[in-house]
Formats: C-alpha cells, sequence, structure tokens
C-alpha cells in the first residue's frame, strides 16, 4: 500500500473514531478515552510507518510488529486492524459480544488476525517486544518492533527490568511509545 495523504489520514482517523464510539456504545462497556487518544498514533503507524503484511502469520519474517500493552484500549486496535484489512470491518459490530473474536483485550487464541499476544495484565508488553525485537536481531531480520504502553503501567515492575534489559542486550530495533495522558483507573 502506498503512504496515504494527510488528508487521507485524517479521514481514515475521523473513521476509526466514529469505529470505537459504536463498539463502546453497542455494549455500554470498554475505555473509548484511550481508544480515541491512540486513533492518530496507531493509524500513522499502520498505514504509513510499519512494514506489514496483511496476510497475517505470527513469524513475521521480513515485517515490523506491533504489541499493544495496555489492552484495554483494544476498540482503537480493532478498528485499525479492520480498516487496515486484516479482517472484516463488519467483525467489529461483535465487540465484547460471546463468541466474539474481539472482546475486551485482545488474545491470539481466537486466531484474531494482528494479533500476538494477549494484552491486558499491564507491563508484560514491553517485555514480549524486547523478547521479539532480541529474536529479530539474532535472525539478522532488520525489521523493526513497535510498542505501545500506558503511562500508568510504568509503575509496573516489570516495566524497569525490561528496560535495563533491553539496554544490557543494546536493542536498538524497539521503539515502544508511552501513551502519557496522566489517567488511570484503580
Amino acid at each position: 500500500m502506498d503512504m496515504l495523504t494527510i488528508s487521507d489520514l485524517e479521514n481514515t482517523v475521523t473513521q476509526i473514531r466514529r469505529d470505537i464510539l459504536r463498539m463502546v456504545h453497542a455494549n455500554n462497556s470498554g475505555h473509548p478515552g484511550g481508544s480515541l487518544g491512540c486513533a492518530e498514533f496507531l493509524t500513522a503507524l499502520y498505514f504509513n510507518i510499519m512494514n506489514h503484511n496483511t496476510s497475517f502469520n505470527m513469524d513475521a519474517n521480513g515485517e515490523d510488529i506491533f504489541f499493544l500493552s495496555n489492552g484495554h484500549i483494544s476498540p482503537v486496535l480493532y478498528s485499525v486492524l479492520a480498516r487496515r484489512g486484516y479482517f472484516n470491518i463488519s467483525e467489529l459490530s461483535t465487540f465484547r459480544k460471546i463468541d466474539s473474536r474481539l472482546q475486551g483485550h485482545p488474545t491470539p487464541h481466537t486466531g484474531l488476525e494482528g494479533v500476538r499476544m494477549a494484552s491486558g495484565s499491564l507491563g508484560q508488553g514491553l517485555s514480549t517486544a524486547i523478547g521479539a525485537a532480541h529474536t529479530k536481531k539474532l535472525n539478522n531480520d532488520n525489521s523493526l518492533i513497535y510498542s505501545l504502553h500506558g503511562d500508568g503501567e510504568l509503575q509496573e515492575g516489570q516495566i524497569w527490568e525490561a528496560f535495563m534489559y533491553a539496554s544490557a542486550k543494546k536493542i536498538d530495533n524497539l521503539i515502544a511509545t508511552i501513551d502519557y495522558n496522566k489517567k488511570q483507573i484503580d
């Protein structure tokens, strides 16, 4: 896919925001704030930045990979994946319904294209992303790993242990982004 223009990206973000609101409103359940706040980031990543293939496979040889650590913002990930062509857009209407692949937190066990890890326990996404980045380096694969984290999960010790490991192993093919929105729920 060719890179989109700014106007195309803005239109895509608008549609993704509509999808998020429809999914959350239909179930009176979900986390719209974080999803809406990360719509531009994930749209830019999936539509202009990452080298990836929508004919999804878990190995992703020669492809960039994205890991969502703060899995409660699944509506934005689901919409972006559907709008990018990983699965049919009509599936978005099944969000959080019984037997749907689109649950409150993404999981790979349902065969959901574009999802490589179960997310929900905050702090674990960075360790997974670092493992994938280290594997890419060991396999001489120059692709990048991207991850997204909520600012609240920075309180998890596992995050800091993962950062120290990445530094010690000179992991330089990982771009970890923090959604610094200064909001969290206990």
